[in-house]
């Protein structure tokens, strides 16, 4: 059901709040996108209601009636300042999505990071800032400061498009450390903007000597489109080495030499965690990388997928050679969960319901 809502902006806001607000509503996802000016927004929503839980007060899916989709035309200034602050005081909200055009979502960006320090009901966010340098970085370092607090997001994405400049940016690894509720984590910049402390962001998703690893509750991770610097590779390939937790890599636009893709592929030898590999556009991905991928996955039988489209491999057409490989792989370990023994009872509990010796072995 689509509802499409072209009122002045404070009835907008009156309608908002009213869903946002209501007790049996669930939004899954707010939308707000800059289309060209500062004044051309478009609000949209993803919502449905629920059954309520009456004795206890909560509510409870499936969705009734099915999902809404509603849909409106704002303005930016003080109304919008209004209704950011109602999505983030809402507990219903489980999603928001901000996507700039020229001119650039920044303070309502801004005014989002500030209000998830203390939110913890929305589970997933995802911002896309327009190219301004020096207010995207300023929006880096609260995106850092809001990943410290937050206990709510378990998805959390960061688009930078082209911008002016490079400044060597850090604070995500310590931000990691202290945060144990983010599962997918993704920092996306184009045309090599930003240059990322690598180091500070992989330590500690690296296990030290005594088998710790600081954060163990990211899966998901994305870089992409970093500076062409040589240690990208040799970098994730460290944290490759010594990391339990990440299933999900994705490299993609990352990887220019081909020595620093080959260290990042050996290091799959002694990884047992990742599942999926994207290395797609990335230049170094050529040559002598085919036969170490080839080399690895005889001994590395828990990756399932690499992702090489658009790189000079794939122009070759090596990148069929590495899907059959891994579909073998994948039948090898399936039959060979099948001629795995069972393991013979060593002991048995019987239970006596009823009786003076019910519960005890």
């Amino acid at each position: 059901m689509l509802i499409m809502a072209d009122a002045i902006v404070t009835d907008v806001v009156q309608e908002v709040s009213r869903i946002l607000t209501a007790g049996d509503v669930v939004v899954e996802l707010c939308n707000i996108t800059y289309k060209g000016g500062k004044e051309e927004i478009t609000l949209k929503m993803r919502y449905h209601q629920c059954k309520a839980d009456s004795s206890e007060g909560r509510l409870e899916e499936p969705q009734v009636n099915g999902d809404i989709e509603g849909k409106w035309s704002l303005s930016g200034g003080d109304d919008l300042k209004k209704l950011v602050s109602i999505v983030l005081e809402s507990t219903n909200v489980k999603a928001i999505y901000v996507f700039g055009g020229p001119y650039g979502p920044c303070d309502v960006i801004k005014q989002f990071l500030q209000g998830l320090c203390t939110n913890h009901t929305i589970v997933s966010a995802e911002f896309c800032q327009s190219p301004h340098w020096q207010k995207s970085i300023d929006l880096m370092d609260k995106s850092v400061v809001m990943l410290r607090h937050n206990i709510g997001l378990k998805r959390f994405s960061f688009r930078l498009p082209n911008i002016g400049g490079r400044k060597k940016h850090s604070g995500f690894g310590n931000a990691l450390k202290m945060n144990h509720t983010l599962q997918i984590l993704q920092l996306s910049f184009s045309n090599n903007s930003v240059e990322l402390d690598l180091e500070e962001l992989v330590q500690p998703l690296i296990m030290d000597e005594n088998g710790h690893q600081a954060n163990s509750t990211l899966t998901t991770l994305a870089v992409t489109g970093l500076s062409p610097m040589s240690s990208v590779g040799a970098t994730f390939a460290r944290m490759l080495q010594k990391n339990s937790s990440i299933k999900h890599l994705d490299l993609h636009w990352s990887l220019t030499i081909k020595s620093d893709v080959q260290e990042l592929i050996l290091s799959l030898v002694e990884n047992h965690s990742l599942e999926t590999l994207n290395l797609q556009y990335c230049g170094g991905v050529r040559g002598s990388v085919f036969p170490a991928i080839m080399d690895v996955l005889q001994v590395n039988f828990t990756l399932e997928d690499i992702e090489l489209g658009g790189t000079p491999l794939d122009h070759e057409g090596k990148g069929l050679a590495i899907k059959e490989q891994l579909r073998r792989n994948e039948m090898y370990k399936k039959l060979h969960l099948k001629e795995l023994e069972m393991a013979k009872p060593t002991s048995a509990r019987v239970i006596f319901c009823g009786f003076p010796y019910a519960g005890m072995s």
